[in-house]
C-alpha cells in the first residue's frame, strides 16, 4: 500500500471520529487546531481531545439530568388536560405503571368533585404550592378541584370550587398518614362524597327557596293584581270625573258663543268681527272634536288648547259688538280659565301656603281686593268639586292645555305651589315627554371566583424552593 493511501485512510478514521464525537455530544465542542500546534499526530491529537470531552461530559450528564426534571407550569398544565393525575420530574419515580392507574381511575370515578392530582418535590414550599396550583387550573381551563401531594405522601393541600376551604383541611386531615398512592384514592374518594352531599344539601335548599319564592310569587302576584284593579277602578272613575269637568267647560263656550246670535252671512257685519267668530266657531267644534276622541287624561290637553284659543275669540268678537277694545291676549284667568284671558296679575295664596302672582279677571281681581274670595273652578271629583288644582293628577294635562301658550308646566309649576297639582308638577313630563377560569389572577395573585383554598398540611410554608415554578 502506497505512503499517500495509507495517510488518506488515517484522514478518514479522524474525520469520522471527529463527527461522532460531535453528535454524540452536541452540547460540548470539539476542536483540535490548537493541539495540531504541538507538533503532534493529527490522530494522536484527536484521541487524546476526544478522552477529555467523554469525561467532561459524564460528569456534567447528572446536571442535566436535574435541569430537565424541573417541570414548568405549562408543562404540568398540558399533562393535566390529557390526564387527572401528573407527576412532577423532582418528585422522581415514587408510583408505579400499575399505582398511577390505579390513581387515574380513582381521580376519574370522583366526577362531581372533578379532581386533578399533581405529585411535587417533597421541598416545596406552601407558597409555590398555591400560586402554581392557581396558574395550572387557569391554563388548564376545566376542573372543580386541584390537588397538590408532596412525593413522599406526607404534605397535601387543594384549591376547589366544590368544596370549601374547611371541607378541604378535614379531607387532608382524614388522609394524613396513608402511603402516596393510597392517600390520593382515599381523597378522591372522600371528596366525590362530600360534593355529593353538598350537592343534595344545595338542592334540598333550593328546592326550600324555590317554594317560598313560589309563595311570595304567588302572594305577590295576587296583592299586585288587586292593586291593579284598584288602580284601574280608580283611573276610570277619575277619566270620567275629567271627561265631565271638560265637557262642561265645552258647552259653556258653546252657550257663550250662541248668546252673541250672528249671522255671519250678513253683509253688513263688520270682516274683523265675522272672522273673530269664524275662529271663535272653528275652536268651539275642534274643542269637541278632541273630547269625543280622548281616551286619557292627556287627550285632554289639546280640548283645553283648543277652548283658551275659542273663549279668547268669543270674547275679541263680544268686544267688537259693543265697541270696545279688543281684549288683550293674555294667560285665562287662574281661579277659573272659562272666565277667559285675564287682565291683570294679582297676589294670591292657597289656604296654608305662600302668596305668589297668579293671573285674574277683573272680577276675580277686584274680589280680592275687597277681601273676597275668587270665583273658583270647581270640578267633579271622587262624587263632589274641589277647585280643579287639587282634583288630582288627572286634571295636570286640563290645566297644561288652557296655559300652553303661555310657558305651560313652567308656568303653572310657580301658579300651583301648595296645591296639588303643584305637588305632582315634575309627573306631568308623562303628559307632554385572559383569565381562562376567572378565579385565578395569572400565575399567582388571590383566589377568587367561587375558590376555596384550604391549609391543608403546606400550612406554615418553609419547604424550600419548589424547582421550575
Amino acid at each position: 500500500m502506497s505512503t499517500e493511501i495509507r495517510a488518506i485512510r488515517a484522514a478518514r478514521r479522524g474525520a469520522v471520529s471527529a463527527i461522532i464525537a460531535a453528535v454524540a455530544l452536541p452540547a460540548f465542542a470539539f476542536t483540535a487546531p490548537a493541539q495540531a500546534a504541538t507538533g503532534q499526530p493529527a490522530t494522536t491529537q484527536s484521541s487524546t481531545s476526544q478522552s477529555a470531552t467523554v469525561q467532561t461530559a459524564g460528569a456534567q450528564l447528572p446536571a442535566m439530568r436535574t435541569a430537565a426534571a424541573a417541570d414548568t407550569v405549562g408543562q404540568i398544565a398540558k399533562g393535566l388536560m390529557d390526564s387527572r393525575l401528573y407527576v412532577t420530574g423532582e418528585a422522581g419515580d415514587v408510583l408505579s405503571a400499575a399505582d398511577q392507574n390505579e390513581v387515574k381511575n380513582a381521580l376519574a370515578g370522583a366526577s362531581d368533585a372533578d379532581i386533578r392530582a399533581v405529585v411535587v418535590s417533597n421541598s416545596v414550599s406552601s407558597a409555590e404550592v398555591g400560586q402554581m396550583l392557581k396558574s395550572v387550573a387557569n391554563r388548564v381551563g376545566e376542573g372543580e378541584t386541584y390537588l397538590a401531594v408532596t412525593a413522599d405522601g406526607s404534605r397535601m393541600n387543594g384549591i376547589s370550587k366544590k368544596l370549601s376551604s374547611s371541607e378541604i383541611n378535614q379531607l387532608v386531615t382524614r388522609t394524613n398518614g396513608a402511603p402516596l398512592k393510597d392517600r390520593l384514592v382515599q381523597f378522591s374518594d372522600l371528596a366525590e362524597k362530600k360534593a355529593d352531599e353538598n350537592a343534595r344539601s344545595s338542592a334540598i335548599g333550593g328546592f326550600v327557596t324555590l317554594s317560598v319564592l313560589i309563595l311570595l310569587a304567588v302572594g305577590v302576584s295576587g296583592l299586585f293584581l288587586v292593586s291593579r284593579k284598584r288602580q284601574r277602578v280608580r283611573a276610570e272613575q277619575e277619566m270620567a270625573d275629567l271627561k265631565n269637568g271638560v265637557q262642561e267647560d265645552v258647552t259653556l263656550l258653546g252657550e257663550d258663543i250662541a248668546q252673541l246670535d250672528l249671522n255671519v252671512m250678513d253683509k253688513e257685519l263688520e270682516p274683523e268681527i265675522r272672522s273673530d267668530y269664524e275662529h271663535a266657531m272653528n275652536s268651539y267644534d275642534e274643542a269637541k272634536r278632541a273630547t269625543a276622541r280622548a281616551t286619557r287624561p292627556h287627550d285632554m290637553q289639546d280640548v283645553t288648547t283648543a277652548l283658551e284659543d275659542g273663549r279668547y275669540y268669543m270674547t275679541a268678537t263680544r268686544a267688537r259688538l259693543a265697541g270696545e277694545p279688543v281684549p288683550e291676549r293674555r294667560a285665562p284667568c287662574f281661579f277659573n280659565p272659562q272666565h277667559g284671558p285675564s287682565v291683570e296679575d294679582v297676589m294670591w295664596a292657597p289656604p296654608g301656603g305662600t302668596a305668589r302672582s297668579v293671573p285674574a279677571c277683573a272680577a276675580d281681581a277686584e274680589a280680592l281686593r275687597l277681601g273676597s274670595a275668587p270665583d273658583v273652578r270647581m270640578v267633579p271629583y271622587g262624587g263632589g268639586r274641589r277647585p280643579y288644582w287639587d282634583a288630582g293628577p288627572a286634571y295636570g294635562p286640563y290645566a297644561g292645555g288652557y296655559y300652553r301658550g303661555y310657558g305651560g308646566i313652567d308656568m303653572l309649576s310657580g301658579l300651583m305651589v301648595g296645591t296639588m297639582l303643584g305637588s305632582m308638577m315634575g309627573g306631568f313630563g308623562g303628559y307632554g315627554g385572559g383569565d381562562a377560569m376567572g378565579g385565578f389572577g395569572g400565575d399567582g395573585g388571590d383566589v377568587g371566583g367561587g375558590w376555596d383554598f384550604g391549609s391543608g398540611d403546606f400550612g406554615g410554608g418553609g419547604f424550600g424552593d419548589f424547582g421550575g415554578f
